[in-house]
């Protein structure tokens, strides 16, 4: 019998092709971004070698280059794009922190200074300066009063049981991605931090109050810049009663560009809207929580917390596309790219 006649019971797997414009495209948007990342690093190391002149061109050409990725590596998959936005955004902050600090950089403080090429790249990855000082972290991890490890299980468990819920629900749709980015934060953090890293997350399920939950329970991943372009210049231009508020809100704003940016190429156009206002009214929120209880703690706040942080969560849900209507799980990840 000839072999060739013989039929095929098993056909072979095939690649969804959304999966494989998937990889393409991460790949394709990695390889660029390496260019820009790598004039970043030897910015910063030839700042370290007092080449000022040099320092500064090195970090407008990878400015440069970080923003033409968007012509230069055009990205149809909207998953990818965040991915390729957000690593656009975020070292685009990094180089401006680096730059404004350049007179005045973070000094290591971890043990003896390290080679120059290894001291760079710590200023490079470091978004909180843990091995500096002034740092941005709230507490040494010696003063943290939970196990960080512990306390992603506890969130894990806490985004399961919320698939019991309905996931039409606006309010169960917010919650689960604030879970959804506390769990995936913090194991990458977990997999990449120092022995003595702090955690970089409080416990979503004890926020006490609207500015707790921004200065003591988010993250503070973006603090660095936010002080040296934002606080900083307000603080030795304004009177500190001015400095304050017109910071705290300009921040936001900050952020508000920064998320819609980094959401534009997957989020529709009314759920980009909602999370600028998210982030505005809460600035205008953090600023009046302020002015009204003056750092006090009380139940009566910490209720308040809860109430606006459910109501802003839950609006800013209900105007997500269809797609997230069945919750976090129920996105088709399969298919990901027609998202």
């Amino acid at each position: 019998m000839n072999i060739t006649s013989i039929p095929l019971l098993i056909e072979p797997a095939s690649m969804s092709p959304e999966l494989g414009r998937l990889g393409h495209e991460t790949i394709r948007a990695i390889a660029f971004l390496l260019i820009p990342i790598e004039l970043l690093y030897f910015s910063i190391y030839f700042l370290l070698q007092g080449q000022y002149g040099l320092h500064k061109k090195l970090t407008f050409l990878s400015l440069g280059a970080f923003w033409l990725s968007n012509w230069m590596t055009p990205i149809s998959c909207g998953p990818i794009g965040v991915l390729r936005n957000f690593i656009v955004a975020t070292f685009t902050l990094k180089a401006l922190d680096i730059f404004a600090r350049r007179t005045s950089l973070p000094a290591y403080s971890a043990s003896k200074t390290p080679p120059t090429w290894q001291h760079a790249l710590l200023l490079l990855t470091e978004f909180r300066y843990e091995s500096f000082t002034p740092n941005y972290i709230r507490v040494s991890r010696t003063q943290e009063t939970f196990n960080e490890p512990l306390q992603l299980a506890i969130h894990v468990a806490i985004f399961c049981a919320f698939q019991i819920l309905p996931q039409h629900w606006p309010l169960v749709l917010a919650y689960e991605f604030y879970l959804g980015i506390y769990i995936i934060w913090t194991t990458a953090q977990l997999c990449t931090r120092y022995k003595s890293s702090p955690a970089l997350f409080g416990r979503l399920y004890a926020v006490d109050s609207i500015a707790g939950f921004w200065s003591r329970t988010w993250h503070t991943l973006y603090l660095a810049p936010l002080t040296s372009l934002i606080l900083e210049p307000l603080r030795t231009s304004l009177h500190k009663s001015v400095a304050r508020p017109v910071g705290v809100l300009s921040s936001f704003l900050l952020m508000a560009v920064f998320h819609i940016y980094v959401l534009h190429p997957w989020f529709n156009s009314e759920a980009l809207s909602r999370v600028g206002v998210l982030f505005v009214v809460n600035g205008f929120a953090v600023i009046g929580e302020t002015m009204v209880w003056q750092g006090r703690s009380s139940w009566v706040k910490t209720a308040l917390a809860w109430v606006f942080g459910m109501c802003v969560a839950s609006w800013l849900a209900n105007g997500l596309g269809s797609e997230f209507k069945g919750g976090l799980l129920g996105i088709r990840w399969r298919n990901v790219c027609r998202v």
